[in-house]
């Protein structure tokens, strides 16, 4: 992650004249979002003359990142996002990636950190947040307490065998037991993960699913640098020597990453389900697990179903096999160690407040968001994104209606039109929470922090459990969904993370709509299309496992994503190509997105008078407003990624990289090459394009 790069670095040349009043537009975002400014302070940023720094500014952020020595029509990318690298560089111990959106959560996170640090509390449960962050600067400090509060969670369950050594009972020690318990108790999903939501084929009753769990993992070079890092971890809170660090270290990680392999046999969501009653996965798994007891430990003896979703049966095999061929006391080891990662504070104390500032978000998730969201919401902006939404949504239900989609049936057609009108926008501002339900029956205590996160998650993991009794619903996944909009395929809706409308990134009234329309609105019609793709189009306009397209259709679509997959084939990356995937819906989603967002902004431009047209260019930039769409669609997707990792971005993430999604989807766009005057034999303008929608 990074900082918002700073004036007196992206300035240089010709936009040296700026510096002034870019300095002093930055000292007034600054003012303004600290928590407790003046209301004189903000009304001053609504003078003509704010306006203009505001526009001026963000005038001076796209032109430093401009290469203007590259020709757009051979390389848009490079054109577009030549210097980023120089103001967001990658770094081998640092920010192995940077991008728009970690410029976003940098801010976020910021005023977060504000807020905790100095803000003044209009609850007792922002004071809890309040007191929890400080509680955790505390613990980083207050090593006795901190140190003697992790063993005694930990041993709730045993201790270590590292600890024990030679006296430890490996009779006494059931691992599935142990996770059952520790997700009961605290919703930490080790080895094994149990979830509650909808059926997929039928949302009016809830099912459980039992699969691997969903842990974000630290990218390293080599095994023995994980190994390392976990050695050192070992010896730190444990005291034990080097060679056992190293030995215990090696064997934990090896599980790890075995457990890791397997993957998933199917290309989508219900492929790789498979629907079991209990007793047939207690007869199939009696030598792994006593499956019906495991759930009764998780769920309650009384709440065992009779039938259960597995996730992935290939990768349940594997994770049952790996364990079955490792040592008990390498996999005792394993739990409890991964149980401590949900308490330990692993940071240096020059970083603790950032630490601390991210983990407070984390522990409370939608309550941290909401309250920070509080303190600069605009229902102006709200009104105008979902005004936007329309229009986009409007543009794509005239095409679906139109005579350019021939490829589609008749009668597909029609269910895709009632599917997008069912559509659903949702900004997570999480209103209908019920915070003091959750957090208002425990106290936060400044001095405890591990027991504080003992609390929180104890909390979170009952009112989990109580999905069984709640009307059915999707998964929830606040981390994930904190800095990207994202399509929920079994509810049929699109939720905006509240940190995407943070004032001066993507949004402010002072921006053109050509910004508005490029950025955010491009990223709604990309998850829009996520309705329509190879995936989407197997659920209804309830978001029921339903398929709806006739064979024809899905024949002709099968045709066009054939397409993509040899265009972004032909891509090269990191000096390797593009892995060969059938799975092509990022891309889809890619080309529809930027396709829908330019349509619905030219369709905004149709309607407004000459005096608001004139607002749709930037002094400085000699750009028209549709070519400023184009290059605030391709600065959108800047990015920056340490050379050795590239490789494995390319073939972990599903999303192209940042260059390609801009070049592969603006290639396939004829009105960007008209736009731009590109020449037929110009790169950027090939005379075989794909396209879906």
């Amino acid at each position: 992650m990074m900082s918002r790069f700073m004036p007196g670095r992206c300035l240089n040349g010709s936009l040296r004249q700026l510096l002034p009043l870019f300095c002093l537009l930055i000292t007034s975002v600054l003012t303004l979002a600290a928590d407790g400014a003046s209301e004189a302070i903000r009304d001053d940023l609504t003078t003509e003359y704010a306006k203009q720094i505001i526009r001026h500014s963000k005038m001076a952020e796209m032109k430093g990142m401009l290469n203007t020595n590259i020709d757009p029509c051979n390389d848009f990318y490079s054109y577009a996002c030549g210097n980023w690298h120089r103001h967001n560089p990658a770094q081998l111990f640092g920010n192995l990636m940077t991008d728009t959106f970690q410029l976003i959560s940098k801010g976020f996170e910021r005023r977060l950190q504000r807020l905790l640090q100095h803000g003044t509390m209009k609850s007792n449960l922002e004071e809890k947040l309040q007191s929890f962050y400080r509680s955790c600067l505390l613990g980083h400090s207050g090593e006795v307490e901190y140190y003697s509060g992790l063993h005694s969670i930990v041993n709730e369950y045993g201790e270590l065998p590292l600890i024990k050594g030679e006296s430890w009972q490996a009779s006494e020690f059931s691992w599935w037991r142990i996770i059952a318990g520790i997700q009961q108790k605290y919703g930490k999903k080790i080895i094994l993960a149990v979830d509650i939501m909808a059926d997929i084929k039928n949302h009016t009753v809830n099912r459980i699913y039992l699969g691997p769990p969903d842990n974000q993992q630290t990218i390293y070079l080599s095994n023995t640098m994980e190994d390392s890092d976990t050695a050192s971890d070992l010896q730190k809170y444990y005291s034990i020597s080097s060679h056992m660090a190293k030995q215990t270290a090696k064997e934990m990680n090896d599980l790890k990453r075995n457990l890791s392999t397997g993957g998933f046999q199917g290309t989508s969501l219900e492929d790789d389900l498979t629907l079991y009653t209990v007793s047939e996965l207690q007869e199939k798994y009696a030598e792994y697990l006593n499956i019906s007891e495991f759930l009764g430990i998780i769920l309650g003896p009384d709440n065992v179903p009779e039938e259960i979703y597995i996730y992935s049966e290939s990768s349940l095999n594997n994770t049952l096999q790996a364990l079955k061929a490792t040592p008990t006391t390498t996999i005792a080891n394993y739990v409890l160690w991964q149980l401590m990662t949900e308490f330990r504070i692993d940071v240096p104390v020059n970083k603790i407040q950032t630490w601390c500032t991210e983990r407070t978000k984390t522990i409370f998730g939608k309550l941290a968001e909401h309250i920070l969201y509080e303190r600069y919401r605009s229902p102006e902006a709200e009104a105008e994104v979902h005004s936007m939404w329309q229009q986009i949504r409007d543009t794509f239900r005239k095409e679906l209606a139109g005579d350019k989609l021939d490829w589609m049936m008749n009668k597909t057609r029609q269910l895709a039109i009632e599917k997008l009108d069912n559509m659903q926008l949702k900004i997570n501002a999480y209103d209908n929470e019920n915070f003091e339900t959750l957090y208002g029956n425990f106290t936060v205590d400044r001095s405890d922090y591990v027991r504080n996160v003992q609390h929180v998650l104890m909390a979170e993991a009952k009112r989990r459990l109580q999905r069984l009794h709640n009307p059915p619903a999707s998964l929830e996944a606040t981390d994930v969904l904190s800095f990207t909009p994202a399509y929920n395929i079994l509810e049929n809706c699109i939720t905006i993370p509240v940190a995407l409308l943070q004032p001066r990134y993507f949004w402010d009234k002072n921006y053109p709509q050509a910004l508005k329309y490029a950025t955010l609105g491009n990223l709604l019609a990309h998850e829009m299309t996520h309705g329509f793709d190879d995936e989407g189009h197997k659920y209804d306009a309830n978001g029921n496992l339903a398929p709806w397209w006739d064979n024809k259709s899905r024949y002709e679509f099968e045709e066009r994503r054939k397409c993509f997959q040899a265009q972004y084939h032909s891509y090269k990356y990191g000096g390797s190509r593009l892995p060969e995937s059938i799975e092509q819906s990022e891309n889809i989603a890619d080309n529809a997105g930027v396709k829908l967002a330019y349509k619905a902004y030219l369709r905004w431009l149709e309607q407004q008078p000459p005096a608001i047209l004139e607002q749709e260019t930037m002094a400085g930039l000699e750009l028209t407003n549709r070519q400023l769409f184009f290059v605030s669609y391709a600065q959108l997707w800047c990015d920056d990624v340490q050379s050795l990792f590239k490789t494995s971005v390319a073939t972990v993430d599903n999303h192209a990289p940042g260059m390609y999604r801009v070049i592969g989807s603006l290639s396939n766009f004829q009105e960007f090459s008209w736009v731009f005057n590109c020449s037929q034999q110009a790169p950027m303008d090939p005379e075989f394009k794909c396209s879906i929608y």
